[in-house]
């Protein structure tokens, strides 16, 4: 496979009263073109600030990052980004929501907003299109923020404990559902989760960073042989449960 993003010995530090400290060191990965990997690690050891990073919202302290072999420094086009809160605008209708990306990027013009018509059609959501978020479900939200970010066409999505604020059951839907679409746009997706289940269920290959100053301390490739596969049916494998001890043993090591 085609090498999409890379990663190269990237460290991020800060200063705080204190003085200086190292929040990741020497990160070194990469990401295949239509690929799902997700980073886990401890409380603390700089997974959202590495999202953060590659994202180009955060200044890098060392190393490089390329996409599609173009050195990238600062916010790049090809990247999508997604919160832990949906940050869908009240006020605004869900057809609002979905093209205020194209308009805050000067993107808003014939043929992206009929795009995002498509994509509202697409996943059901376009018979809610005069809605308020107020007036949808929780996972629906979710899939309106996502349309948002896809309308503007990243080639890569990052997410950052984008499910976090659901409740369990809805945050297996969503999940599915946000699954399920990334793969059928051919979506490039880097994933920042706490949840051990998500990351194995959701990915190609999960990262594990150790505790701070978080460096990579392996990478496991999750396969799973199933025929149209989604992350429900994963959790449902026999091989799910030898993933979750393998990688709760690993995040229970660095915890001590």
């Amino acid at each position: 496979m085609e090498k999409f993003l890379e990663v190269k010995n990237i460290g991020k530090k800060f200063q705080n009263k204190d003085g200086e400290v190292q929040a990741i060191k020497d990160v070194n990965f990469s990401v295949n073109s239509g690929e799902f990997v997700s980073i886990i690690g401890p409380s603390g050891c700089g997974k959202s600030t590495l999202l953060s990073v590659i994202a180009g919202l955060e200044t890098k302290s060392e190393g490089e990052i390329y996409i599609e072999n173009e050195k990238i420094d600062g916010i790049s086009p090809k990247v999508g980004y997604m919160l832990q809160r949906d940050c869908l605008l009240e006020w605004k209708t869900i057809f609002s929501n979905a093209i205020f990306g194209l308009e805050v990027k000067g993107k808003k013009n014939e043929e992206n907003i009929k795009y995002v018509e498509n994509l509202l059609k697409k996943y059901n959501l376009y018979d809610f299109k005069d809605k308020y978020p107020s007036e949808i479900s929780g996972g629906m939200r979710q899939r309106v923020a996502l349309i948002r970010t896809l309308a503007v066409k990243p080639k890569i999505l990052l997410l950052d404990e984008a499910f976090s604020a659901l409740d369990y059951q809805t945050r297996i839907m969503v999940t599915n559902d946000i699954y399920q679409i990334l793969r059928k746009e051919n979506i490039t997706a880097l994933i920042v989760t706490h949840d051990i289940s998500e990351a194995i269920s959701m990915s190609d290959r999960v990262l594990v960073l150790t505790k701070r100053p978080g460096t990579v301390k392996n990478i496991h490739k999750i396969e799973f042989e199933i025929d149209g596969r989604t992350p429900l049916n994963c959790r449902e494998s026999p091989k799910f449960s030898n993933y979750f001890n393998i990688l709760w043993k690993e995040l229970g090591v660095d915890e001590k």
